[in-house]
């Protein structure tokens, strides 16, 4: 290859240029290869520098002109620094709080819980123990406990005893896998279902931490019992100007732990509390019955008996068809330098429907104006009061007396007046009654008359067992209004409750159940087989017991056996009793059987020895409140129900 001559100018960036030459030898070749390597490098450069000055979307930037942006100062960055501590020692918090108190109370570290009786009676004592524990590697310090009692808590004692208030408890540290316990002493009172809830709330530090955190525990305590029974008389309307008389029966029981109440009688305007006075006595043998203001009684010393408060009043105007009387029985409490406090266990709404009337009539049924039990087979004897309390004369006045119920005896009506007897009406006008031709201005009369109820009836729960009895008057052959009308009283009818006795020396099945000497005979014993059979059908029975007291030389032989309750010798009463307590329908046929030893001495020789004197049932029906009791006929050794042994039963 020849030599060519080739010349390139520094910086030329024309590549046409170049390729006009002639040839190029290697060397030349060589320096152009770094040429084109050098361009390609500068090219990247400038890409590259272009897009740095380039905006968001791509256009290139004027570099002469410049904005300038301020340097953070002190108080941005300070307050920046404070911020981020913040939300760091949040984060911290946030961490215990996941890690320590989301967890189950029996793997934290740190607890608080209750222990108490889940049910105590209304008045009881009882105890809050309230236990604190640190499981932790640390210490906790500056511990405070405050507690939220039920309202109506009646705090008692603590120990130890409160830094404030008898709700708050210091401490000033717990060491690591320590516990303690707050030992709080008090009774609720309140009425019989409530759900008490108390509360407590745990403040603390942990050791080298600086933040406080909070422990929580709660439980819940119901009361189950009042110890009290209360039952009330009273009628459901009453007569304008007219005496009206509630009765209120109280009792203790055998746990009680009320031992003095207040009553209080909360009334409208027109109601008027009459002779309150009258009530305020008391002797050791009855409750003390103090006045405490108007419409209010304090009881106390209650004693084991049932006793009752009388509370008279007369409604003067009739503002509305009815008034509601509202009864409260609450425990008072004081505490020194404090009002007493009232805790409010029983309550009884009372409504009256208000009657008004020129001729004030009234009717009473078993001598009572109230509602009351009555049994089947039992006979009312009704009285109608009439008197005309107003300033004219009545004419031709017309007394009708309604008597609700399919369970009276209408056969056995007994009325000396011979009224007109309608459907359920008995109805007495001047024809019968001639008095009633005319009642002047503060004249008045009585009606008497007697029906019986049914001694028994099919049992059908679909229909309501009472008698329903009202009366109602017209005068002049103008119909009876609803102001025309007395007092109503409803006798709802106690349950079927029956008790069949037998006195066996053989059974049905002519075994012999008895043992010894048939009849009787002096020093030997005779032991005999007794049979109790309850039926009961319509409503639950309460406080149900069957009991007899053991006559001379009858002693208790044993071999007891019942379907519920116990049959069992009452050693201090010498009695036999058969404790049955709650009977609901659902039992509608209990038995029982235990033998007697007859063990005669020379005193009984030729005579029929008696040997169950009259047993007696006693129960409190649910359905009346109304208290069941009756007395069987005595048996003897002439062995009544027994036709294999009978005989004359003198004793030989």
């Amino acid at each position: 290859m020849k030599n060519h001559e080739i010349k390139i100018k520094q910086g030329s960036s024309s590549l046409s240029e170049f390729v006009k030459k002639p040839l190029p030898n290697d060397e030349e070749v060589e320096a152009f290869d770094k040429y084109v390597v050098n361009e390609a490098k500068e090219e990247e450069i400038k890409n590259s520098l272009a897009r740095i000055y380039q905006d968001d979307e791509g256009n290139k930037v004027d570099i002469k002109t410049l904005t300038v942006k301020r340097k953070r100062g002190f108080f941005f960055n300070l307050f920046t620094f404070i911020i981020v501590v913040f939300v760091l020692g949040g984060a911290a918090y946030a961490a215990y709080n996941y890690i320590y108190l989301k967890m189950d109370t029996a793997k934290q570290p740190v607890s608080i819980s209750f222990e108490a009786d889940q049910e105590v009676a209304s008045g009881e004592e009882f105890f809050y123990m309230l236990n604190y524990k640190n499981e932790d590697k640390v210490a906790i310090n500056n511990i405070e406990i405050k507690v939220k009692y039920p309202d109506n808590f009646i705090f008692l004692e603590s120990s130890p005893a409160p830094s404030k208030n008898n709700d708050t408890w210091e401490r000033a540290g717990l060491d690591s896998h320590r516990s303690d316990l707050i030992k709080i002493k008090g009774k609720l009172v309140g009425p019989i279902g409530a759900n008490e809830i108390i509360l407590a709330d745990m403040i603390y530090k942990p050791e080298n931490f600086s933040s406080e955190f909070k422990k929580s525990a709660t439980f819940e305590t119901k009361i189950n019992d009042l110890g009290l029974d209360f039952s009330f008389i009273n009628s459901d309307s009453a007569l304008i100007n007219e005496e009206n008389e509630i009765i209120i029966k109280f009792k203790a029981r055998d746990q009680n732990y009320i031992n003095s109440f207040r009553v209080t009688l909360d009334r409208p305007d027109e109601v008027e509390i009459i002779n309150q006075s009258a009530a305020a006595t008391g002797t050791p043998a009855v409750p003390s019955i103090k006045v405490d203001g108007q419409g209010a009684w304090l009881i106390s010393n209650l004693g084991k008996n049932e006793n009752e408060l009388s509370i008279k009043f007369k409604v003067k105007e009739k503002k509305q068809p009815s008034v509601n009387l509202n009864l409260k029985f609450e425990l008072p409490w004081e505490v020194k330098d404090q009002p007493v406090k009232y805790y409010l266990f029983y309550e009884k709404d009372l409504n009256y429907e208000i009657i008004k009337s020129d001729l004030n009539i009234n009717i009473i049924i078993n001598g009572s104006p109230f509602d009351q039990g009555v049994n089947f087979g039992q006979t009312l004897n009704y009285s109608i009061n009439y008197a005309n309390k107003g300033e004219t004369l009545m004419n031709n006045v017309l007394i009708m007396a309604v008597l609700e119920s399919g369970f009276l005896d209408w056969p056995a009506l007994i009325d000396k007046n011979n009224g007109t007897v309608r459907g359920n009406t008995i109805s007495w006008s001047k024809q019968e009654i001639p008095a009633l031709d005319e009642i002047n201005s503060g004249a008045e009369g009585v009606i008497d008359f007697s029906i019986g109820l049914k001694a028994q009836a099919a049992i059908d729960l679909s229909k309501i067992y009472q008698v329903k009895s009202y009366v109602k008057y017209s005068i002049s052959g103008k119909s009876a209004g609803s102001e025309n009308q007395s007092n109503t009283i409803i006798n709802k009818i106690n349950s079927d409750l029956n008790l069949v006795e037998q006195l066996r020396y053989f059974s049905d099945d002519n075994l012999a159940v008895g043992s010894g000497p048939l009849p009787p005979k002096v020093g030997q014993t005779t032991s005999l087989k007794v049979y109790w059979t309850i039926n009961n059908n319509l409503h639950e029975l309460n406080d149900l017991r069957i009991s007899f007291n053991l006559p001379a030389n009858i002693i208790w032989g044993g071999k007891n056996r019942s379907s519920v309750g116990e049959v069992s010798l009452d050693s201090a009463n010498n009695q036999i009793v058969w404790q049955i307590g709650r009977l609901p329908v659902t039992v509608y046929k209990a038995d029982a059987e235990f033998n007697l030893d007859l063990m005669p001495t020379e005193a009984d020789r030729n005579t029929i020895m008696i040997i169950l004197p009259g047993t007696n049932i006693s129960a409190t029906d649910s359905e009346t409140g109304m208290p069941i009791n009756k007395t069987l006929k005595a048996k003897t050794s002439k062995l009544e129900d027994d036709n294999i042994a009978g005989g004359d039963g003198v004793v030989q």
